[in-house]
């Protein structure tokens, strides 16, 4: 019989060694503000070389800092610090960036947030162009940003991401109401229902039980230990609260969003990457998105691996990237 106590103190212990335990990381050298039409973004860059080529990282959410940034940033982040000037961007109104009203958290202004933050690097660090990273919403933000900007991108990274909101719900719904039907969770079915009925007023339903399908969010993972590890609470007060939030208020855009024909002109060299047990953002509908895209490309599933891969698959989410940065090469999944 398996046991749950010696099971709960490993994860926990590889939990805190895998956040914690990081030593090879890159030095900052920078971290302070950018000033983006009136909104204060806080910036993070960090590598051992000046000269190296520049990677942006875009959270997802919107307004997931906690998740969705600072684990991508003591696990890969960390590793790519090694070969590359790495950038971590807080979003509007997200994590360490200020708070800023209601009117202006509009997809349109992050995506010119991004084209700030691009410029103020470009500038500061003497680069040509710079390699995108996104991560869920900020996969789509990313390719958003690319159809309007080409000419200041050297590659695109696409992790567990969507380019039209509509159709990542219905893959997600379908998935995630099939593991509730083979659980037999009944309590699911019935709120997975609601959704369907209203999807604009339940959406909080379809994230809520995506999150727990097929593994969870990460699978095997320690989420309370890597927040105490990594002093969520401490460094980020309120965070749960402001990023609720700040999703609620661009609910409304996000469900319509869609990059759709946006990129179809694009030649810029894409990873596309997935967990092949994620729930939220499905293999299917990355591999449609894939499909679609024209420009030089490579598309990855990583094993046992959910919605947030930086840290379910961090090695192996590493070793895809860095193939594909350094070589456009592609670590074939098992997905068909």
């Amino acid at each position: 019989m398996l046991n749950l106590k010696w099971l709960n103190v490993f994860l926990v212990r590889t939990s805190l060694a895998l956040f914690a335990g990081h030593t090879f990381a890159g030095e900052v050298v920078y971290k302070g503000v950018v000033d983006s039409d009136g909104a204060k973004l806080h910036l993070e860059v960090s590598g051992r070389d000046l000269s190296k080529p520049l990677i942006l990282f875009l959270h997802g959410g919107p307004g997931d800092v906690e998740l969705g940034l600072v684990p991508f940033q003591v696990t890969v982040g960390r590793a790519l610090e090694e070969r590359y000037l790495v950038a971590y961007l807080h979003q509007r109104g997200a994590g360490k960036s200020l708070e800023v009203s209601e009117d202006t958290l509009t997809i349109k202004n992050n995506i010119q947030d991004v084209h700030n933050v691009i410029s103020f690097l470009k500038a500061h660090y003497k680069k040509d162009k710079v390699t995108l990273v996104g991560h869920s919403w900020g996969g789509g933000l990313a390719a958003l940003y690319a159809s309007e900007y080409p000419e200041t991108l050297e590659r695109l990274v696409f992790i567990s991401s969507f380019q039209d909101a509509q159709k990542q719900a219905e893959t997600s719904l379908e998935v995630t109401l099939k593991w509730a039907e083979r659980e037999g969770n009944q309590l699911a079915i019935q709120e997975l229902q609601k959704y369907q009925d209203s999807p604009s007023e339940h959406y909080l339903l379809l994230s809520k039980w995506a999150s727990r399908a097929n593994g969870g969010i990460a699978n095997g993972v320690d989420i309370r230990g890597f927040l105490a590890a990594e002093k969520i609470d401490e460094e980020f007060p309120g965070w749960q609260e402001r990023r609720g939030s700040l999703a609620d208020k661009m609910n409304d855009e996000l469900q319509a969003m869609s990059v759709n024909g946006g990129i179809d002109h694009l030649q810029i060299p894409a990873l596309f990457v997935v967990g092949e047990n994620d729930s939220i953002t499905t293999p299917l509908q990355v591999k449609a998105d894939y499909k679609r895209y024209k420009g030089s490309k490579c598309f990855s599933v990583l094993k046992d691996s959910h919605h947030l891969p930086f840290m379910d698959a961090a090695e192996s989410l590493e070793k895809t990237m860095l193939v594909f940065l350094e070589a456009e090469e592609c670590i074939s999944g098992a997905y068909e």
